[in-house]
């Protein structure tokens, strides 16, 4: 059962195109995983392109990955945990997710984001305080 959204960012620049594809040759040729760790990536421009397989385990957080769903929100370079999520990330970016939280708890999921689970600035911004101000 997911019962799970956690939240990261790709630590790229606000310039930098990043697809699916790239992060894909990351994890896969980087790190030897047997696919991309994500289950969807959040593009500048508001776009949500799917990566891993719902059906399968995700690989985005050690020891968290069962019972969760990973999203990855390209930007957040330099980024630290305590940033406003305007600080790294776009209106558009932060309109869908905002509507992606709002799904996650209504399929009763709580939303985390990657520094609640390791020390880490990932996703670049507090989720706990952008669900208080940015999802209603």
């Amino acid at each position: 059962m997911i019962d799970r959204l956690i939240i990261h960012c790709s630590a790229t620049r606000r310039d930098q195109v990043v697809t699916v594809a790239d992060i894909r040759r990351w994890h896969v040729d980087d790190n030897g995983w047997s696919d991309v760790g994500y289950h969807g990536v959040l593009h500048r421009d508001g776009r949500l392109e799917p990566g891993r397989s719902l059906s399968r385990m995700g690989a985005h957080v050690r020891g968290h990955n069962r019972g969760t769903l990973g999203l990855c929100l390209i930007g957040g370079h330099g980024s630290a945990s305590t940033d406003k999520f305007m600080d790294h990330f776009t209106e558009a970016q932060r309109a869908q997710l905002a509507t992606l939280c709002i799904w996650a708890q209504q399929a009763t999921m709580t939303v985390h984001g990657h520094n609640e689970y390791a020390a880490k600035a990932c996703p670049g911004f507090d989720v706990q305080e952008f669900l208080k101000g940015d999802v209603k």
